[in-house]
């Protein structure tokens, strides 16, 4: 889908996660630069910088949609298309542990605003 790519981490990153395809599919920096990163159950420090490859914000319809007017336009040939539309399918945690960690990240949960009344 992507035709960019960021080949490595910066020394400030946190590597999320890679493909074979994509050695880089997200980054995180902490608020904290000498956090390190949580074991897999272990509560995850204040984010400053979140970045992902992918859109979890798209549903497997609007990827299914992208997919094929991607390959009505030529950008994508028959076979892409066929395996993208297979894969669209495929398990997404864009609305569930990538959503949630993309909620922390903007309603940080520090020092509450000063209002007055």
């Amino acid at each position: 889908m992507h035709r960019d790519h960021v080949p490595s981490v910066p020394p400030s990153l946190h590597l999320l996660g890679s493909t074979s395809v994509t050695r880089n599919q997200g980054m995180v920096q902490f608020s904290d630069l000498d956090a390190h990163a949580p074991e897999a159950d272990g509560s995850i420090p204040p984010i400053h910088i979140l970045t992902l490859q992918g859109h979890p914000e798209f549903t497997t319809g609007i990827v299914k949609e992208i997919i094929r007017a991607r390959g009505k336009s030529g950008v994508m040939d028959k076979d892409t298309v066929e395996n993208g539309l297979i894969r669209a399918d495929d398990r997404n945690d864009g609305d569930g542990i990538i959503g949630r960690a993309i909620w922390k990240v903007l309603v940080f949960s520090g020092d509450p605003p000063q209002t007055s009344v």
